[in-house]
């Protein structure tokens, strides 16, 4: 895998130092995706950004690499072909027969595209153009997100951020009164409503004159009642409940002078 992995990168790096004794082109289209025209409009385009920001911004589209990883392949294509730029060097890959792609770039310009925010800026818009099977948009696109964020960096001396500029104390408060505010409009348009209406009683939810009874009978049948006498004891006392009282007024006492212990 690893000789494998050589042996593309080396011959890619040949073929790129072919074309030119003095730096590989931008836009190396192995894969053959663009047209002749669509090759000439991208190349403007890395151009145009290569020389206003002084950086190199490559493109190569390949059919296979074999059992590489396409990061690896692409930082790979930084360090032995892309790496003239004098601000820093960034190349995409893209890899048709997977349909995987990879943007690598140097030290210099991980100072300036920093993180998943930076490559997700360059790389949404590209995407929604590759789904259409429209490449050359996708890698002006690109360019041009790329040379946006170098731009930034130029004017405000850091790095993009999607989260700077954000007032969150303000934003907290902004939601607060949003809330409020539907919370309000809620209450107002439910106690507009002629339905709906708190009830005190139940029999407020019925409608008046809906409903008269006019006649009303209760009729049972085959009812059958038996009385059995109950049996007199023959003997004994009879327990008339006055002992159970007596128990308990017993518990009742006691239960009340444990309480006087307690509080004193």
């Amino acid at each position: 895998m690893r000789k494998l992995f050589a042996i593309l990168t080396m011959l890619a790096a040949l073929m790129l130092a072919s074309v030119t004794a003095f730096a590989a082109p931008s836009l190396v289209d192995n894969a053959k995706v663009l047209t002749p025209q669509q090759r000439q409009a991208v190349l403007a385009e890395l151009h145009k950004q290569e020389q206003a920001h002084n950086v190199r911004i490559a493109v190569v589209t390949m059919k296979t690499i074999g059992g590489a990883v396409p990061g690896e392949y692409a930082n790979k294509l930084l360090d032995d072909v892309y790496n003239d730029g004098a601000k820093g060097n960034m190349v995409l890959l893209q890899v048709t027969n997977t349909r995987k792609w990879y943007i690598a770039t140097d030290k210099q310009l991980k100072q300036v595209i920093v993180g998943n925010e930076g490559i997700e800026y360059m790389s949404k818009p590209m995407v929604a153009q590759f789904k259409k099977n429209d490449y050359a948009q996708g890698y002006i696109t690109y360019a041009q997100k790329a040379g946006e964020l170098l731009e930034y960096y130029e004017k405000e001396g850091e790095p993009w951020d999607p989260n700077a500029g954000i007032n969150w104390f303000a934003l907290v408060i902004a939601v607060g009164i949003g809330g409020a505010a539907a919370y309000g409009c809620r209450a107002l348009l439910i106690s507009g409503m002629s339905n709906v209406q708190k009830a005190v009683k139940a029999n407020a939810y019925l409608v008046k004159k809906s409903f008269e009874l006019t006649h009303s009978n209760d009729t049972y049948l085959y009812t059958n009642v038996s009385t059995v006498p109950k049996s007199k004891s023959s003997g004994g006392s009879r327990d008339d409940g006055s002992v159970r009282k007596a128990l308990l007024m017993i518990i009742m006492a006691a239960a009340v002078a444990a309480i006087d212990i307690i509080m004193s």
